[in-house]
């Protein structure tokens, strides 16, 4: 019988195989920030489209957003009052948001894989204060061309399980 290579020399070879991109560390790091920060999206002279959303006081903020960046990166952008404690990384609720029947239905035909939401985003939902059926997080969905003049709903509180109050500050 054959015996099987063990993960880590499998890896290795993985990594032998695979071209080297840059071997300037700080590089390597900025590649690491854009992936794991929500931080940057795309510049401004990117498109922009307007998308409104209904505040927790029920008043409406209507604002331009940036096609293909997140919700969480609109929100921080212009002043919405959106948490995202974890700072988009997936890993709290407090980008929690509820969007409209349509807007959430295109989103799973479009953006999740297999119809679904990610396993990651489920489970963070399951934290959310005031969960809803259209509910989702505003660092998993990208603004698109077809939402221009979408309404997005902000709950009226978010949990923090990280420390109650704290909010961080965009970068």
């Amino acid at each position: 019988s054959k015996s099987r290579p063990s993960p880590l020399h499998t890896m290795a070879a993985h990594q032998k195989q695979r071209p080297q991109r840059n071997e300037n560390p700080q590089h390597q790091h900025q590649h690491q920030l854009q992936q794991t920060r929500h931080h940057g999206g795309p510049g401004p002279s990117t498109p922009t489209i307007p998308l409104s959303f209904l505040n927790p006081d029920s008043t409406t903020t209507t604002i331009s957003a940036r096609l293909g960046e997140t919700l969480l990166q609109t929100a921080h952008r212009t002043g919405i009052e959106m948490e995202g404690a974890c700072e988009g990384v997936c890993a709290c609720s407090t980008c929690h948001v509820i969007l409209t029947q349509e807007m959430y239905d295109r989103l799973l035909e479009e953006q999740c894989e297999e119809g679904c939401l990610g396993e990651n985003e489920e489970d963070m939902l399951d934290m959310a204060f005031g969960l809803t059926h259209t509910s989702r997080l505003g660092c998993q969905v990208k603004v698109e061309e077809w939402m221009e003049g979408a309404r997005i709903e902000l709950p009226k509180a978010t949990r923090n399980f990280y420390v109650d109050g704290h909010k961080p500050k965009p970068h």
